[in-house]
């Protein structure tokens, strides 16, 4: 008789880069619940994201395809409700799945194989973050979705914020799930995704994790000054309206200080998911996987966020614990492209669609994982034309019309303090391969040009949301829904301590 299937909890943070984590060697902030869970299970040390920006990079997490092969081209673009997910293929295999938190769906697909919606979506459903189809450099720098390092001086304690109340609602209403689905007669196994908002910027945490946090310790790159810099950094030290604020830094640790607050604060929410799992007597049957969609530069060579290929922007934690799994660590290189294809392994489905990961099954089970291209892109967002990039063992290429092209070898220099304009042959081959550069920009623009024109016509008469509310409380919650500007309504969601 065959084992059953086990219950999956997929955590996923935001704008978490794997270099802050304990379990990563970083000196950040410590984790007790992911130490915990990476020393029974399994850590991938060189995980990326398929994109250094929220939205794509989920939409093509859940999908298993390069963005640019879903049309996943920035924050505004619709996920189509004809993409397979995981959440489809496990719930076709008989997983009750749901989704507690942030997947930043864009249409009116709220869903997107979900069987429940446990806490509504925290950003527009709409194209109203859709980019100027002919932004150029940071002309549109100032987008309703666009951060501003205006919010790092915000950083430090504060009684509450939009994030911390949304990331608790997502555990809370997590583990209510979990006992429910531990009383319940269904029979079917489930899948639950657990998708909070920290440490997304605003660097903002409580009093009692910013305590907890400690002094911070600077940046390992130093500040990089502009005219050393590539021209694509250049631009988006514009971009992010660093030319307009002096971070000095005072400022540059109270936001690193801050972001560990936040982490340590999901880590805890993630404690309380597990404590769940025990109580409800699932722990022992549930894989428990925990990601992030992209990085943060998080002041690393004087650069803030994401929308860069630079490392920390990009490589994520991928830590994965529960039953069949082997303890231990894999140092090849992987993508959160490959979970779509390990849910499905693991879980007994059959993908009948075409996947651009491979299994990550294999070294669950303790096997070596062999070595495969790892594929990120930015196609849009502060930069004037898609920028991709390509890993080949510890070779990394990073190419654009627009910009030079820059070759590290990260066996040499993981810091990539030194950044070559020669490319690597192999590498280029790889790339050409696998992207037409002036297609895919042509692609982008048109495709912007007619979200454009949908997002503008549904302004008129009569408007349907295509956001949705799970539960009437969440009428009480601040969240960013269409026209409003992201800034605008974080700051909005502040209550400062007050003597």
């Amino acid at each position: 008789m065959s084992a059953p299937l086990p219950n999956i909890l997929l955590v996923m943070a935001d704008q978490l880069t794997a270099f802050a984590l304990s379990a990563y060697g970083g000196r950040l902030t410590t984790t007790p619940v992911m130490d915990a869970l990476a020393a029974r299970g399994h850590v991938f040390d060189a995980a990326y994201c398929p994109y250094p920006l929220c939205a794509p990079s989920r939409f093509a997490t859940m999908a298993g395809r390069l963005p640019s092969r879903i049309a996943a081209y920035d924050n505004g673009a619709e996920f189509p409700a004809s993409v397979p997910t995981f959440a489809h293929y496990l719930r076709r295999a008989g997983y009750f799945t749901a989704i507690s938190g942030k997947m930043h769906f864009v249409g009116p697909d709220q869903l997107h194989g979900f069987e429940d919606r446990l806490t509504t979506e925290i950003y527009p459903a709409d194209f109203s973050w859709t980019p100027d189809p002919d932004e150029v450099a940071s002309a549109e720098r100032f987008g309703a979705g666009t951060s501003t390092v205006e919010n790092i001086l915000d950083s430090g304690p504060m009684a509450r914020t939009m994030q911390i109340d949304y990331d608790e609602d997502v555990a809370h209403h997590t583990c209510r799930e979990i006992f429910v689905r531990a009383r319940t007669d269904d029979p079917r196994p489930f899948f639950i995704t657990a998708s909070f908002t920290q440490p997304h910027d605003p660097y903002v945490t409580t009093q009692r994790y910013w305590d907890a946090a400690g002094e911070a310790p600077p940046p390992t790159v130093p500040f990089v000054p502009l005219d050393q810099r590539d021209p694509h950094s250049r631009m988006l030290f514009d971009h992010y309206g660093q030319d307009t604020v002096t971070l000095g830094e005072a400022a540059i640790a109270r936001a690193r200080r801050a972001y560990a607050g936040m982490t340590r604060h999901i880590d805890d929410l993630l404690g309380a998911m597990v404590a769940a799992l025990t109580e409800a007597g699932l722990l022992d049957n549930t894989l428990i996987i925990v990601a992030s969609d992209h990085g943060d530069m998080l002041g690393e060579r004087g650069m803030w966020y994401k929308k860069t290929l630079f490392e920390p922007a990009i490589r994520v934690p991928l830590i994965v614990a529960g039953p069949g799994v082997s303890a231990g660590r894999t140092a090849t290189p992987v993508s959160l492209l490959d979970l779509m294809p390990t849910l499905c392994d693991l879980a007994g489905a059959t993908p009948t669609t075409p996947m651009d990961g491979r299994s990550l099954a294999p070294a669950l089970r303790g096997d070596a994982l062999p070595p495969v291209p790892i594929f990120v892109e930015h196609l849009d967002g502060g930069t004037a034309a898609p920028r991709v990039m390509v890993r080949d063992g510890d070779k990394k290429l990073i190419l654009s019309e627009a910009y030079p092209p820059i070759f590290t070898d990260l066996a040499a220099d993981l810091l990539e303090l030194t950044l070559s304009q020669t490319p690597d042959p192999h590498l280029t081959w790889i790339a050409a391969e696998t992207w037409d550069l002036a297609a895919l920009q042509a692609e982008k623009i048109a495709n912007q040009r007619a979200r454009s024109v949908v997002r503008d016509a549904l302004k008129q008469g009569r408007q349907t949301p295509w956001a949705t509310l799970a539960h009437a409380g969440e009428r009480r919650l601040h969240t960013v829904r269409a026209g409003d500007r992201f800034p605008d309504v974080e700051r909005a969601g502040y209550l400062r301590y007050r003597p």
